[in-house]
């Protein structure tokens, strides 16, 4: 089973949450898609302290829209994964919103990354480029660190999410599931 959220760090401190889903269950593990210039020394320490049950994964650069990487540059796109690439250790990268250019996928393959994904974008990605597109099977579980009215913030779907991880058995980070 593969828990990810978006938007760790987008002023959404939902550590506290987490932490009581590790109780529920202490095999749980998480993986964070998180805002790079959101994230504070404080969040960062504490993923480091927990990084045998929480991964941070990038999550574009300063999320101002969900099109933020649409039209983004080779070098914009490698600009944001170089400045970023100290503080997140796992080679991955997801778009705010799934929109990205061509150009940002160029430049993440070129950089050893893998991407998470939708399928609407199969066609236009670049085949050596290493995808993630679990969020949909049904025993895995995507949301987001708040209550974003799509019925998948961390609060909104407590109850959901909260039976899932006590139920859970096999728990896998995102990048260990990147084929």
């Amino acid at each position: 089973m593969v828990v990810d959220f978006d938007d760790f760090g987008y002023d959404h401190d939902c550590r506290m949450e987490l932490e009581k889903l590790k109780e529920i269950n202490p095999k749980f593990k998480v993986t964070l898609f998180a805002v790079p210039t959101k994230m504070t020394i404080e969040l960062l320490d504490w993923a480091t302290e927990n990084d045998y049950w929480v991964e941070i994964v990038q999550h574009g650069w300063d999320h101002h829209s969900n099109y933020e990487c649409e039209k983004w540059t080779y070098e914009e796109a490698l600009m944001a994964i170089s400045k970023a690439a100290p503080y997140f250790p796992t080679k991955g990268f997801k778009a705010p919103g799934w929109q990205i250019s061509d150009e940002t996928y160029h430049a993440l393959r070129d950089n050893g990354y893998w991407v998470a994904d939708q399928s609407y974008n199969d066609e236009r990605r670049p085949s050596e480029l290493k995808v993630y597109k679990g969020h949909d099977l049904p025993d895995n579980y995507h949301g987001h660190t708040w209550d974003c009215g799509c019925n998948n913030g961390i609060h909104e779907d407590w109850d959901n999410i909260a039976f899932k991880v006590k139920v859970g058995s096999n728990f896998k980070f995102v990048s260990e599931e990147i084929k």
